[in-house]
């Protein structure tokens, strides 16, 4: 669902590289010109297409009408005022989709420098699906923590919202295996580390900035999932 961004041009090498580090950090990517109009999306970004997001004679849109509001606000403020602005200014938006949690939207202005570099882009989109949760590299998690592969997969589970419940059925186990699992991760990291796996799994998982100042309410919900 690409209107006439499906005709658009090959991406600059930069646009390519820029794309690849979106993709890593589990984001998609859509490069906007200074009329709002698509130049580029990554992958990721695409399959939020005619559900999130929409495009109108190539310009970007969200779905629903009431965060369109709010998105092009977002926009028109970012084209007005660049980076400047920043404590006042609305810096992200959920578009709200069906069935789903809404996909976050963030925005960047591109400066001067770079606007011809990027393939004559005024703006970067970056989109967080609440959903889209990566599986964390078990070897990082065991280098770092102790942890099995199935205690970081636990673990990241938790951290996006599973309940023991839902991850025992998914993994086809019993809900006690699961519990013990949980209080393994709990004993393994000891309270002075809790918070650090918290934290590390936020920044895997590339929620939002704001979820990360909230780490110590995960944390608490982790436990009381286990006591429970």
């Amino acid at each position: 669902m690409l209107d006439e961004t499906s005709t658009q041009q090959a991406p600059s090498p930069l646009v390519s590289v820029l794309f690849r580090i979106f993709t890593a950090f589990n984001c998609g990517a859509v490069l906007l010109d200074g009329d709002k109009r698509t130049i580029h999306l990554s992958d990721r970004a695409q399959h939020h297409l005619g559900e999130a997001l929409s495009t109108n004679k190539g310009r970007l849109s969200a779905t629903d009408r009431g965060c369109d509001a709010l998105f092009q606000t977002m926009l028109d403020q970012s084209f007005k005022y660049g980076g400047r602005g920043r404590d006042w200014r609305r810096e992200a938006v959920g578009l709200k989709r069906e069935d789903k949690c809404p996909v976050i939207v963030r925005v960047v202005s591109v400066g001067d420098e770079a606007h011809n570099l990027l393939d004559g882009a005024a703006l970067v989109v970056i989109l967080l699906d609440p959903e889209d949760c990566p599986d964390p590299s078990h070897a990082l998690l065991q280098q770092v923590f102790g942890l099995t592969r199935g205690e970081a997969r636990l673990a990241n589970q938790l951290l996006c919202g599973k309940s023991l419940q839902d991850i025992a059925e998914a993994n086809g186990v019993s809900l006690g295996t699961v519990r013990t699992q949980a209080k393994a991760v709990l004993t393994k990291t000891n309270t002075s580390r809790q918070a650090e796996l918290v934290a590390l799994l936020t920044r895997l998982s590339v929620i939002s900035e704001r979820d990360a100042d909230h780490q110590g309410d995960r944390l608490n919900g982790l436990k009381r999932l286990v006591e429970g």
